[in-house]
């Protein structure tokens, strides 16, 4: 159809798009939200279609441009869940309470996300990459802004 955008996930296997009603832009430094007239599933993604973009060039304006999505459209968190978005700031620790450093960032590495810690008493510059998965990370407290790993720096 004309003016729809193709959008390929981070996490093919996340929840559905199809459901969202308003989500946000970045493109070329600017943040905008747009209306979500339209969506459907197609193999290795999305075709979706906003408002206001009705032709092929209108469309191809949003070539490389990242999509987030409105907190307020995402469902409620079950016990033990957590978004990653919520992970930077987070102080790390190991399963002794040992202080690993903070939570600087993620990256997704194409099978899971990873969390990027920086620094650690005594050892400033030094950076850990920790996969987000539950193999290493045993409890996310985004609220109390800690993180609890299993993690042991001379394996």
């Amino acid at each position: 159809m004309t003016g729809e955008l193709s959008l390929r996930p981070y996490n093919p296997q996340g929840r559905s798009l199809a459901a969202l009603r308003r989500i946000i832009v970045l493109r070329a430094g600017r943040r905008e939200e747009r209306d979500v007239t339209g969506c459907r599933p197609v193999e290795g993604g999305y075709l979706m279609r906003l408002a206001g973009v009705t032709s092929r060039e209108a469309a191809a304006a949003f070539t490389l441009g990242e999509v987030r999505v409105l907190r307020t459209s995402l469902p409620p968190l079950e016990p033990g869940e957590y978004y990653v978005e919520d992970v930077p700031g987070c102080v790390v620790e190991d399963e002794s309470g040992r202080r690993l450093g903070v939570a600087v960032g993620t990256f997704w590495n194409g099978a899971h996300d990873v969390l990027t810690v920086a620094g650690q008493e005594g050892k400033e510059g030094e950076e850990r990459l920790i996969p987000l998965v539950p193999d290493f990370v045993l409890t996310v407290d985004a609220r109390g802004r800690k993180i609890r790993v299993r993690w042991d720096d001379d394996v």
